[in-house]
């Protein structure tokens, strides 16, 4: 009915929040002493917008009769009011120019929300968004984390890392676990993973690698963070619990590794600890040579596995 009061609650029953209550008064007050010119050329306007009153739609005190002109700005006003993207649409054809960041934040915000309250829809979309960025090639991937971190602001970077915190409680962190041991048991998705991590790197510019390392490096001579670092690995190793998880588990079977030495020399490993082990050459010098067809050189080396002199290390592919 064509009641000020009926159609304010009716909006404030189905949305709760209001932005503007200022602008709602302007919007249902205008709309109910609209007088038509019959000149004009109109258009047909739900007071109640069909969108979010179907049960309305077909009333007829919910339809009233404007001219372009008002049509577009009662509009406006219903969004200002109520700043979500439902009520923002119609202005992307109606005023295309109306760009207000506050309102569209607010809007883009609350329909977030809306989409998270409902689990079903909520559910489906997450699906949808998981297949398809799967199809996203490593390179688009990589671009598109890119532009993120490079503009994340230090406030931002701490919030982010709090919010992350807060959301890896025990049972996720034991579920998500199961979840890495199960992919990374396949041979498969060890060396799609290999490969994915190595294209990364080589796509990288140098000044990008040289801001990484000098990064890495700071951080890995910081003391305090070192012996923070230390203590927390002590702490998990004095529980029990943990010590007993350690010695049950399966050891991954990972992908077999060839050295071709510099005599013509074979020697096929398991994996890079039984190499480590062997030589005393760290994993992080197997992965820089690895798949590369570079030789080993003398500077990383030292007397225990100079023997590796000229060697070439190639993952032996299934």
């Amino acid at each position: 009915m064509k009641d000020f009061n009926f159609i304010k609650d009716k909006f404030i029953e189905k949305h709760i929040n209001i932005d503007s209550c200022e602008y709602l008064d302007k919007y249902i007050t205008f709309i109910l002493n609209y007088e038509l010119d019959n000149s004009a050329y109109i258009e047909r306007h739900h007071i109640l917008p069909r969108s979010t009153f179907p049960e309305y739609k077909n009333e007829s005190w919910n339809i009233v009769e404007l001219d372009y002109e008002n049509h577009r700005l009662v509009h406006l006003w219903l969004f200002k009011s109520i700043n979500i993207r439902t009520y923002q649409r119609p202005l992307n054809w109606m005023m295309n120019y109306y760009k207000d960041r506050t309102e569209i934040s607010n809007a883009a915000k609350q329909g977030w929300i809306n989409l998270k309250n409902n689990e079903v829809k909520y559910n489906k979309w997450r699906k949808c968004k998981s297949e398809s960025m799967k199809l996203l090639s490593s390179e688009e991937q990589a671009r598109r984390a890119n532009i993120y971190w490079n503009n994340i602001t230090d406030e931002d970077y701490t919030k982010f890392c709090e919010k992350l915190k807060s959301y890896w409680a025990e049972d996720r962190r034991i579920e998500k676990s199961k979840q890495m041991n199960e992919y990374y048991f396949n041979t498969d998705n060890v060396e799609k993973k290999r490969k994915e991590t190595k294209d990364r790197w080589d796509s990288l510019d140098d000044e990008y690698r040289n801001k990484f390392k000098e990064k890495m490096s700071f951080i890995n001579k910081n003391e305090n963070k070192r012996l923070d670092a230390g203590n927390k690995i002590r702490e998990i190793w004095k529980n029990p619990e943990y010590l007993e998880k350690m010695k049950g588990r399966k050891k991954r079977s990972g992908l077999k590794i060839r050295i071709v030495k510099n005599n013509g020399e074979i020697e096929i490993y398991e994996n890079m600890e039984d190499i480590v082990r062997k030589y005393n050459f760290s994993t992080h010098l197997i992965r820089k040579y690895r798949d590369t067809n570079k030789i080993v050189l003398e500077k990383h080396l030292n007397n225990k596995n100079i023997n590796l002199l000229g060697s070439i290390i190639e993952t032996l592919k299934n």
